[in-house]
């Protein structure tokens, strides 16, 4: 997959990197990718990922069919060769465990320009691989914005090095589920943004194998049974 000319307003760097990476990860994994007609080809869109390793964002931009603001620890921009990588990649910092409102007004703003925005519900990354209980930054967003909400799941690229060392190439999903439409609503409640960020969470839980839903595994299979 790759960004269409119409979609194209990201940085130099981010094509020419996604372009490197796509033939990196086919030459290092098996990537299948699932989904992709699920993807709105324009306006306003929030991927929601889960996230179990370094690679998911980069793996995400390389193989997703549009441009993509992705938030990003702020710790990596201030790393010497990885900070320069980051921000010409097009990402934005956000500072990890408190609410940033600089980089919440900074995504809305991408958004109300048309553009898709990455971001992962969880907050960091799940050290056992599975399923956290997801955060309301996502919710907040989308409320704000009127956005809809994509689930996108990957699995398989967690112990990538450790395939790599015994000689194998890991096979790795990525799975696209429908759009979440979420109704603008600048006065929805903390219940309210609960309810979106459960909804956006089983709806990630829907397309993993059941041993990586974690917190969402019940609600899944409850909605199976």
């Amino acid at each position: 997959m790759a960004a269409t000319q119409r979609q194209r307003h990201m940085p130099w760097f981010y094509y020419l990197a996604n372009w490197v990476l796509r033939h990196v990860f086919r030459l290092l994994m098996r990537i299948e990718v699932e989904g992709e007609e699920h993807v709105p080809p324009e306006g306003p869109l929030i991927v929601a990922i889960n996230h179990m390793s370094l690679m998911d964002p980069p793996l995400i931009g390389a193989f997703f069919p549009r441009d993509l603001e992705m938030m990003a620890k702020v710790e990596l921009f201030r790393r010497p060769v990885i900070g320069w990588v980051v921000r010409h990649y097009g990402a934005f910092p956000v500072h990890r465990g408190e609410a940033d409102l600089r980089a919440l007004k900074h995504a809305m703003r991408a958004l109300r320009a048309g553009h898709a925005i990455l971001m992962a519900p969880e907050g960091t990354r799940s050290k056992t691989h599975q399923l956290q209980r997801g955060k309301e930054g996502v919710a907040l967003v989308a409320v704000r914005t009127g956005a809809p909400v994509l689930p996108v799941a990957l699995y398989g690229q967690e112990n990538w090095w450790r395939d790599l060392l015994r000689l194998r190439r890991p096979r790795v999903h990525i799975r696209i589920g429908e759009p979440i439409p979420v109704e603008r609503n600048r006065k929805a409640d903390r219940r309210a943004l609960q309810a979106i960020t459960t909804k956006v969470m089983r709806g990630l839980a829907r397309l993993l194998p059941p041993a990586y839903r974690g917190a969402y595994a019940e609600a899944v299979d409850e909605q199976v049974a």
